[in-house]
């Protein structure tokens, strides 16, 4: 028993190379740089614009805490906002978790059909996602822009749900290769029972996937809780959390501009986020890897 171990310890010290080494040296430099931006925000966000500007990179002192600059800057926020704060954190709920919900919902169907049904046109769709994620597609913007408009559904968030309701992307494939791999006596035996082929998916189907659904929805949830540009072009009256951000980077911010200001804007868009992740990451990273599931 001792021979076994001692030969497994000297494996594991020869697959420790010197490319090892560096690589997580690399990764350990990265951390510590990522951290360390983390922290200065932290910081900057509770100094005064002043004493920014004397000391951009010093840590606040006590006395300079005392004086009332802690969390100051986020009062000024939430209440010199041109835009209300409670109507952007509410327009950027609607925003993230009605447009995480139509993607993932759309793509998860449309991924089932082509996987259980072998028909000429679901090749057809599985052709259509993987030539999107190949050649790129640019300059698409303006043509969405004026097919929002002559639908009507420009500056409407519920628009916004409507033009994000598509199955293009990399979990499309996720969704496929489930539904690929399941067997087809799941859906025998109800098909045998008189189940119709929508009481088939919604009572066998999608509970079956529910946890990659949900882990996707919360990829998705955090890309568009960050998404400034999408928002700002097709919902200008309904300002988000992250275009209330964007908006005090440019001339529009006026004295709300100044770096602490901006960091403390930074830090309130965040903090949603850095909950959801750590009280979700498990899962989070648990269902999805590359090139195949975990149900």
């Amino acid at each position: 028993m001792e021979k076994i171990m001692k030969k497994k310890n000297s494996l594991n010290r020869a697959r420790f190379s010197p490319l090892t080494a560096v690589l997580l040296g690399v990764l350990i430099l990265y951390v510590l740089i990522m951290l360390g931006m983390f922290f200065w925000a932290i910081i900057t966000s509770l100094k005064s614009p002043d004493r920014y500007y004397k000391d951009p990179i010093g840590v606040p002192t006590a006395i300079s805490l005392n004086y009332g600059f802690v969390f100051k800057n986020f009062k000024i926020m939430v209440s010199g906002h041109e835009h209300k704060m409670l109507d952007m954190v509410f327009n950027s709920l609607l925003y993230a978790v009605g447009g995480a919900f139509m993607k993932t919902l759309i793509t998860c169907v449309t991924a089932y059909l082509c996987a259980r049904y072998s028909y000429k046109f679901s090749k057809v769709v599985y052709t259509v996602v993987i030539v999107s994620m190949i050649v790129p597609i640019v300059g698409s913007l303006p043509s969405e822009l004026q097919m929002a408009h002559s639908l009507g559904i420009h500056n409407h968030i519920w628009g916004l749900w409507i033009m994000k309701m598509n199955f293009l992307g990399m979990y499309f494939l996720v969704f496929y290769e489930f539904f690929k791999a399941l067997p087809k006596s799941y859906t025998e035996a109800a098909e045998i029972d008189g189940a119709s082929d929508m009481r088939i998916l919604l009572t066998i189907g999608l509970p079956l996937v529910k946890y990659t659904f949900l882990s996707v929805m919360l990829i998705y949830f955090i890309e568009y809780w960050n998404d400034y540009q999408v928002p700002l072009v097709f919902i200008p009256d309904h300002p988000t959390l992250a275009y209330g951000m964007f908006y005090l980077s440019g001339s529009g911010g006026g004295d709300l501009a100044r770096t602490p200001y901006q960091m403390s804007m930074a830090i309130m868009v965040l903090i949603p986020i850095l909950i959801l992740f750590l009280c979700s990451h498990k899962r989070l990273l648990g269902n999805l890897n590359v090139g195949g599931i975990k149900g």
